[in-house]
């Protein structure tokens, strides 16, 4: 006869039902093993009363102990275990699965402070070994090493999760994917693996792998909560917000009884890709005076709370950078040695940048990026080097940077914050600049700690990161005018010129594309910038020009149109704003980027969503011949089209109140005819600007990098506190 618990052991597929009697424990060991934890369950219960006053019912109340907790109902195993403690106490399969609850409960210094006694015969039971050393590693204790060592003659799925586990806390997360990916067929049938490749495909960035694995994951489990909150993310992926709401309030549903872990983050982003954005600003208090507790929901509010400009931007930013200060991990970040100084800055003619990304793939920062170096081949003034802190694998442009460019590139994804910290501390840079700020991938807890004498925000966020070790935001005097109140921690630096460029080269869509022919029916006004910009106050001024030109349509392009869910949502918020849904037309997403672009065809008039308007959609919608109205607003994110419209010459189509938007769209209308006719005046407005001279951006870029080095007791504006760097 097997033992049954070696039968816990077996990988999955090696496992046949029909080998086993139906009557004996062992076919309920079977059921747990490939994950039928409801049959397993019932056949336990009946076999119970069989095994009384026999050595079978300890084994009868563990399977059953097994069974709730796999099946996430930790509330029941107690009962089981002092069942278990009564017949047999301190026997090893107690202790085995006394273990396995305080992993499951996240009692790490409980399970650090199980004596050794506790293991005293682990050799002999390899679930025990097996389960110190997951507690070791998912608790990151000191002796973690020491027991992964100690399991790794045994074949079995548990080492294997273990082994990724461990690859994915060293950083090495791709490594981490393609070790649990090569098992998916062995495992399929594992609820734990699979939730466990889920969440590393998510994380590991391998875009082309993410739809078959939730697929997959998906066909054989359904929609478990220990899946919902990946699934939800898959969904927000596939531009699907709706569907991504539906998952978070599921999983809220089953989280109020005991079951799945709360996703938080996921149910914000799905709200706020609704366009449900006025409620973030009256969450949960706790979210507010807990920031740790759930550190990606923080993060994630941090943007979105930029992103609507919330007054509690700077309470919500300041609260969580004071708590991760006083944690002992960035404390360590920021003793590490070397630690940057002045003394290290060679001279101000030849200075060393590293430009720090989370999306160096066909991403608007990484594109503007080329659009810079491309115009700026033989030019360069100093030494440029891009990290990269997310690997994109085949999705990746880094190889363009590098082949086309010659830009050494230095890849931190493997690699943990301290790694990171200290590669990029040992290659003594001048000057960092944060192309994230506090989007998707960010590296915050290395700025706070300083990676460089001199550390800039720029380009890639659309507010004051609030680190207090972030020097300058680096913009223009459009987006910081004189009066510019915005809150920040950064000094301003005021560039002489547009902030930005457009200036594609031949080799990216936009290079090479021409300007679209209009539309053939009456005037159409469009916006293709994503689903959470259109804030109440932007549908119902957009209703106010649709009531006034009867014949005027709407085009937007913000999510799939597979997800109805959302464009419901939408539709009902449209209508409770005077604007008709009927008069919107809804464009799909697109496969290539070339395919978006001529999408703008369909639009005469691109309308600039608000308070967070758009930057990529603006140059778009220009390049491929629609002019752009905007409302300019008191913030950098809703005073970025003013700055590209203004350094383009078009200051007429930027105003400042929702009147004068509504009275310029209509006026609009009335030459439509010759916007028509003149579909390419707007893009021979780039070209013909300081906007379409990238050369020149980037010539003034690095002359700001060299004047910001050089300690000075002056300021480069109004708003510019004196500094000094120390």
């Amino acid at each position: 006869m097997i033992d049954i618990y070696q039968i816990l052991l077996f990988w999955p597929d090696e496992i046949n039902l029909d080998n086993y009697s139906q009557v004996d424990i062992s076919y309920a060991s079977a059921l747990i093993r490939c994950n039928r934890l409801p049959e397993a369950e019932v056949r336990l219960l009946a076999l119970l009363p069989k095994y009384v006053a026999t050595p079978s019912h300890l084994d009868c109340l563990a399977l059953l102990a097994i069974v709730k907790l796999t099946s996430g109902k930790e509330a029941d195993v107690q009962g089981l275990l002092d069942q278990i403690n009564c017949l047999n106490k301190g026997c090893w399969q107690y202790r085995w699965i006394a273990a396995r609850l305080l992993i499951q409960q996240g009692k790490s210094s409980e399970f650090d402070l199980l004596p050794n006694s506790f293991w005293q015969d682990s050799k002999s039971f390899p679930h025990l070994a097996i389960t110190r050393a997951a507690g070791a590693i998912i608790f990151t204790l000191d002796e973690a090493a020491e027991y992964h060592r100690d399991v790794q003659g045994y074949d079995c799925l548990e080492v294997a999760r273990l082994d990724a586990v461990l690859l994915f806390q060293q950083g090495d997360i791709i490594a981490a994917y393609e070790r649990l990916s090569k098992l998916s067929t062995r495992a399929s049938t594992d609820l734990g693996f699979a939730s466990q490749l889920f969440e590393y495909v998510l994380a590991s960035h391998q875009m082309s792998d993410v739809v078959p694995v939730a697929r997959q994951v998906l066909d054989r489990h359904g929609e478990h909560p220990n899946l919902l909150n990946n699934i939800a993310a898959v969904k927000l992926f596939q531009r699907q917000p709706g569907f991504a709401r539906r998952c978070a309030l599921l999983l809220s549903a089953w989280n109020s009884v005991g079951l799945g872990q709360p996703g938080h983050p996921n149910q914000v982003c799905s709200y706020e890709q609704c366009g449900n954005v006025d409620w973030l600003d009256f969450l949960h208090p706790a979210i507010w005076s807990q920031p740790l507790a759930n550190q990606n929901l923080t993060g994630n509010l941090v943007l979105h709370l930029a992103s609507i400009q919330s007054n509690r931007y700077k309470e919500h930013v300041n609260n969580y950078i004071q708590a991760i200060i006083k944690t002992p991990a960035q404390y360590a970040l920021s003793k590490q040695s070397p630690l940057p100084s002045t003394s290290s800055v060679r001279t101000s003619q030849d200075l060393s940048i590293v430009w720090i990304s989370s999306d160096f793939t066909p991403h608007p920062v990484s594109r503007f990026l080329q659009h810079f170096f491309q115009a700026s081949l033989g030019r360069l003034r100093h030494s440029h080097v891009l990290a990269s802190l997310v690997n994109y694998r085949s999705q990746s442009n880094l190889n363009e940077f590098q082949e086309r460019y010659g830009l050494p590139i230095v890849d931190l994804a493997p690699f943990t914050a301290s790694q990171r910290v200290s590669i990029i501390r040992n290659q003594d840079y001048d000057i960092a600049v944060d192309l994230s700020g506090w989007t998707g991938g960010h590296f915050f807890q290395g700025f706070l700690a300083r990676l460089a004498p001199v550390q800039i925000n720029y380009l890639g966020y659309f507010a004051s990161t609030g680190l207090p070790t972030t020097d300058f935001w680096l913009g223009d005097h459009t987006l910081f005018p004189p009066d510019f109140g915005e809150w920040h921690t950064e000094a301003l630096y005021r560039l002489d010129r547009p902030f930005i460029a457009w200036q594609p080269p031949d080799y990216l869509p936009e290079g090479s594309v021409d300007v679209t022919e209009s539309p053939k029916t009456g005037i159409r006004f469009g916006s293709f910038n994503n689903n959470r910009k259109l804030s109440d106050q932007t549908l119902r001024v957009w209703g106010r020009i649709l009531s006034s030109l009867p014949e005027a349509q709407l085009v937007l392009k913000a999510s799939a149109n597979g997800d109805q869910p959302t464009q419901q949502l939408l539709a009902r918020r449209m209508a409770g704003f005077g604007l008709d849904p009927e008069r919107v037309i809804f464009l799909d997403l697109t496969a290539t980027c070339e395919d978006h672009l001529l999408q703008y065809r369909h639009i005469d008039i691109a309308l600039d969503p608000f308070p967070n308007g758009g930057c990529t959609t603006t140059f778009e919608a220009l390049w491929m011949g629609c002019p752009v109205i905007t409302l300019s607003g008191s913030h950098y994110v809703s005073r970025m089209s003013t700055a590209i419209l203004s350094g383009c010459g078009l200051d007429a189509w930027s105003v400042a109140t929702e009147d004068s938007y509504v009275q310029l769209a209509i006026k609009q209308a009335d030459y439509l005819s010759h916007l028509r006719q003149n579909r390419d005046h707007w893009r021979h407005a780039i070209v013909n600007s300081p906007v379409g001279d990238a050369a020149d951006l980037f010539t003034r870029i690095e002359e700001a990098f060299a004047s910001m080095v050089v300690p000075r007791q002056t300021s480069y504006g109004p708003h510019m506190r004196a500094r000094s760097f120390k």
